[in-house]
């Protein structure tokens, strides 16, 4: 299938179950092991500009220990989720001494929902939300390209085709891949994918632009950073052109 054909390079599957526990066993120490790193290389940053365009109803999904959470715009109204419970745990904590200490939403956040989902299988209506964020979360997917169809199911319509001027729903994609300029580089990740995806939780090596035109999805904004392996994207769900008459 096309998922299988782009969402890993050809390396050894760790199973889903051991990876997801490998994932829940890092939810304590999560934000310290990535603190320096995610601040040496600028990726702190991309977070920030990246959440910093989230509009209306929002949907991180693999949301993690809420490592976004201190970027979005004031009065955001965020819906978050993740799989794992340990890592939910550590997000809603976060969130929680967001509102401060009278509650009721904070300057942060106007709503904020803090759940157990799984990305491939949300429980809400189609076209619930106007922005989609997922960042490092394609790399830990059973069928990256599947989900991602989800999660362009439940955001609203709004491709650069679909004559709306570009004010539909938008997903925003943060991801480390492999990198198209340098076959050198990705061969480093093919070669070390299992011994990372089973530490982690992940696979570094997936091609995520071509993940992304797999779930049928329009890519409006590709950055590549770091020799091209991680990958700022912004894509839309194509909206049906209007009939005439």
């Amino acid at each position: 299938s096309s998922s299988s054909s782009s969402s890993s390079a050809a390396s050894p599957a760790v199973e889903e179950a051991r990876r997801r526990a490998a994932y829940d066993a890092l939810a304590e120490e999560f934000d310290e092991k990535l603190e320096w790193h995610e601040l040496l290389t600028g990726i702190k940053a991309m977070r920030w500009w990246m959440m910093r365009q989230a509009k209306g109803e929002v949907l991180e999904v693999a949301a993690g220990t809420g490592r976004n959470f201190a970027y979005y715009p004031a009065g955001t109204k965020l819906t978050a989720t993740d799989c794992s419970e340990p890592m939910v745990d550590v997000c809603r904590a976060k969130g929680e001494a967001s509102r401060g200490p009278r509650g009721g939403g904070g300057a942060r956040f106007a709503k904020l929902d803090v759940k157990v989902d799984d990305a491939a299988r949300m429980k809400f209506k189609t076209g619930s939300f106007d922005t989609v964020v997922d960042t490092f979360g394609l790399c830990s997917y059973e069928d990256p390209v599947a989900t991602l169809r989800e999660m362009a199911r439940v955001c609203k319509s709004g491709g650069i085709s679909g004559g709306d001027g570009g004010g539909g729903g938008r997903l925003f994609l943060l991801e480390h891949g492999r990198s198209d300029a340098h076959g050198w580089l990705s061969n480093i990740l093919d070669a070390h994918a299992t011994a990372h995806a089973a530490k982690w939780g992940c696979y570094w090596n997936r091609d995520i632009p071509q993940i992304v035109k797999d779930a049928g999805l329009e890519i409006i904004e590709h950055r590549a950073y770091h020799f091209g392996t991680t990958h700022y994207l912004v894509a839309a769900k194509p909206t049906p052109p209007r009939r005439r008459g």
